[in-house]
């Protein structure tokens, strides 16, 4: 399970799970491969404004940031094989966890709770 703590995200591609990360060297290398600020590619997202060089920019850092020992053409593969829709979602959450400030420990006990409440 990731570490929301770390802001390390599970993520599912090809039904295999990954633990993601942007660490703060990821971030500076996908800002300079990407020409942009991390907020302002996250808000490309959103006006789905991004290339495919822009999501492996951001998903092969973040797999290696999650502890994978993984090669850009091993995820070029994983991409090819999901498809841009779910490589695109995934990267999505990715950005979004990373722009979110670290949660409480007990914070995500509490988020449980309310979504346990919120079903009833």
């Amino acid at each position: 399970m990731a570490n929301p703590l770390k802001a390390q995200v599970d993520i599912t591609l090809g039904g295999t799970d990954y633990k993601a990360r942007l660490t703060i060297d990821a971030i500076i290398q996908i800002e300079e491969k990407v020409g942009c600020g991390i907020i302002k590619l996250a808000t490309r997202m959103g006006d789905a404004d991004i290339r495919m060089a822009d999501l492996l920019s951001v998903l092969t850092p973040a797999l290696r940031g999650g502890g994978n020992n993984i090669q850009e053409k091993e995820v070029k593969k994983i991409v090819s094989e999901v498809g841009i829709v779910a490589t695109a979602q995934a990267v999505a959450e990715l950005l979004a966890a990373s722009l979110q400030p670290p949660k409480e420990e007990g914070d995500e006990e509490e988020e449980a709770q309310k979504k346990k409440e919120e079903q009833e």
